[in-house]
């Protein structure tokens, strides 16, 4: 299963609020995903997985896991470009197959 990490500084009250949105969106749109609340330091140790990251705070590029700004979804002004970030991302990395887009599978 993919995994998305919600990383903001502490880790605690801004990345929950961030992954519920991002959840209720991978939800509606018929993708299982799992989301996790993650700090910086989370992403820094050898032993943290994830396929995707969505941030409120700068990253550096060399942790080699695709990022998207969680700022839009923080502060309402534009969701829609999260969410697409994240959609576009996810279906390079793991395509859907036939069917799952609209339900039937």
């Amino acid at each position: 299963m993919l995994t998305i990490a919600i990383v903001c500084g502490a880790g605690i009250a801004t990345s929950a609020l961030i992954a519920e949105q991002v959840r209720e969106h991978l939800t509606a749109g018929g993708r299982q995903i799992q989301v996790v609340q993650a700090t910086v330091m989370d992403l820094l140790s050898p032993d943290f997985r994830a396929d995707l990251v969505v941030s409120t705070v700068d990253l550096p590029d060399a942790l080699g896991i695709p990022r998207v700004s969680g700022m839009p979804l923080l502060l309402g002004t534009n969701p829609r470009v999260t969410y697409d970030d994240i959609d576009r991302l996810l279906e390079r990395i793991a395509p859907r197959s036939p069917g799952e887009e609209d339900g039937t599978r």
